[in-house]
């Protein structure tokens, strides 16, 4: 099945010349106050859910080497409640958080070494004929791997992240940038849904991590209500560093281990997935 799903892929992308250069991180990554981007989560039996995201601050690191943005959400997620009369329950959450990005002037295999490994270079008509740079291939031991496929649009930041664990046979996440406002310009239909209609409640902020950057240990801290989640730490490579289950509403991780740079942590549940960036000192 999982074999299926991957020949599909790779036969279903429009491929451009194989010598074009990838996109620089600042290419990638160019947002203007005002910028609306809205990702939606379609893991497997992931029901209705929007990250509706606006840039509202931007600003460099003093010797201009580092670009960082203050971005507000304002989304939610939805799970199926069985008692009674069948329905979806609605959880709205808002938060305002800053992400950063340096080396603006490399390549984007930089960011994301995946691309050492595979790379395709497209238009996306889903994405009004957005320039997309994306890679897409195994990790593992070498016998059933994990597979990873990723995508970035000019200007747009990251437009796919699709994970699929061969151990949990299932997609881990599956994100989808599904609307954009960039200028004044629009791309897609925008996720409207609001606090204003029935059966809906309203709840905090789903994850923070602190501190960030870190030396020793990192915090993970949920802020709605005590369940079992995963998390998985990667690398700029795309290795799994690591990978575990937790439960409650607070989670240390020890990251003496790792060598100083750039992580990714991705918390998973069986109703959302939260994506992070931290960096370890």
């Amino acid at each position: 099945m999982k074999k299926s799903f991957l020949a599909l892929l790779i036969f279903g992308i429009s491929f451009t010349t194989i010598g074009q250069n990838l996109m620089t991180i600042g290419e990638v990554f160019n947002f203007e106050i005002g910028d609306e981007f809205q990702i939606r989560g379609t893991a497997d039996n992931q029901p209705p859910n929007a990250d509706r995201i606006k840039i509202i601050g931007k600003y460099f690191s003093p010797n201009s080497d580092t670009l960082f943005y203050i971005r507000y959400h304002d989304s939610y997620f939805t799970e199926v409640i069985w008692g009674g009369n069948p329905h979806l329950e609605y959880h709205f959450w808002t938060k305002t958080d800053t992400v950063f990005y340096t080396n603006l002037d490399s390549s984007l295999v930089y960011y994301d070494q995946g691309f050492e490994k595979d790379r395709y270079i497209k238009n996306s008509p889903e994405l009004c004929d957005s320039l997309i740079n994306g890679c897409s291939y195994d990790i593992g031991p070498g016998y059933e791997n994990d597979h990873i496929t990723n995508e970035y649009g000019k200007g747009l930041g990251q437009t796919y992240a699709y994970y699929y664990d061969y151990q949990a046979n299932a997609a881990s996440w599956r994100n989808t940038l599904f609307y954009y406002k960039k200028g004044g310009n629009e791309c897609g239909v925008p996720d409207s849904t609001t606090v204003g209609i029935n059966e809906k409640t309203m709840t905090n902020q789903k994850f923070s991590i602190y501190p960030n950057p870190v030396k020793s240990t990192l915090t993970i801290e949920n802020n709605t209500r005590s369940e079992t989640y995963r998390y998985i730490i990667m690398d700029l490579t795309g290795k799994v560093i690591l990978k575990r289950k937790f439960k409650g509403k607070q989670n240390i991780i020890n990251t003496e281990s790792l060598n100083k740079g750039l992580y990714f942590l991705y918390i998973q549940s069986k109703r959302y997935t939260n994506t992070e960036k931290f960096m370890k000192e």
